[in-house]
């Protein structure tokens, strides 16, 4: 890690809120906008845990990438508040969290039902060692988003932690493949659910039920779980929307910033949907709705 890696991530390791922006202006006399992105997404998958406001942290990390060219000028001010988040929702770190996979042998069980078994005994260790035999597998992510498919409470976060860890991987390098994908793994072992495993594709139903609920946090999250389960190769996403709003995001766990993100993609896809009224439905859940910034929980 370079030093001035470590000087950014001074202030968040010790929580120093303060201390945020400075040290971003300062990482900034030297790098650029793209490097400052870098070093806080990475630091957002460092402190990565199976609770909300850390995961949404890492999920408002991958909008503000998605929304670069929508931000502008505003770009690192989006990235400055993706670092107070994580920097506010990392849990404490009694040593450096382990960055190199298990050591595993190639006897190592690695078909599609170990890992349905691991998460079925909420085993996060053999789920990591499933993760490090199959870690150069082609087919890792299909298996992944399958298993992450098949349990799909709280709001799907599981399928939407798997979806994003694996858009992650090209833009974070390989070099940190394991750390980003094991997101998924940990999600997926932490909590069981009801099984349901059917994604509600009613896209127009979905927004009407967000824009009736004036963007509550589940309405919007179930066309977040929509997005999730379309895939990168449904519709390109429509480029020129409107900018985003740069707001700490722990007031709404990031839904107004990954509303954003997710209506690029919907636009195209799905023309005829009223992206506008869900954006803005989601705006209004910001402006009005309860701020969950001291809301701690798992």
């Amino acid at each position: 890690m370079s030093s001035a890696v470590s000087a950014l991530y001074e202030p968040l390791i010790a929580r120093d809120l303060g201390a945020v922006q400075k040290a971003v202006r300062e990482f900034r006399n030297d790098a650029t906008s793209e490097e400052l992105f870098l070093a806080v997404a990475r630091f957002a998958v460092l402190s990565y845990a199976p609770s909300q406001h850390a995961k949404h942290a890492v999920l408002a990390a991958l909008s503000t990438w998605e929304l670069r060219e929508e931000a502008g000028d505003l770009w690192d001010d989006l990235i400055t508040e993706c670092a107070y988040y994580a920097a506010a929702s990392r849990q404490p770190w009694s040593e450096p969290p382990i960055l190199t996979p298990p050591d595993v042998g190639q006897s190592a069980p690695a078909d599609i039902n170990e890992l349905r078994a691991a998460c079925e005994a909420q085993d996060r260790l053999r789920a990591e060692r499933w993760l490090a035999r199959r870690l150069d597998d082609s087919c890792l992510g299909d298996d992944l988003l399958t298993v992450a498919g098949e349990d799909l409470s709280d709001l799907g976060h599981k399928l939407i932690m798997t979806r994003a860890a694996l858009k992650l991987v090209p833009i974070l390098g390989d070099p940190g493949k394991y750390v980003t994908l094991r997101m998924a793994i940990w999600e997926m072992t932490a909590y069981r659910g009801e099984a349901r495993t059917a994604v509600d594709r009613d896209l127009d139903g979905l927004i009407a039920r967000c824009v009736a609920e004036n963007g509550s946090l589940e309405s919007a999250h179930a066309v977040f779980l929509f997005d999730a389960a379309l895939g990168d190769g449904e519709g390109a996403a429509v480029r020129g929307n409107a900018a985003p709003p740069v707001y700490r995001l722990g007031r709404d766990l990031g839904a107004a910033l990954k509303a954003h993100a997710v209506s690029k993609r919907l636009r195209a896809r799905f023309p005829q949907a009223d992206v506008d009224g869900f954006v803005a439905a989601v705006h209004h859940n910001l402006e009005h709705g309860p701020s969950l910034e001291d809301w701690s929980f798992a």
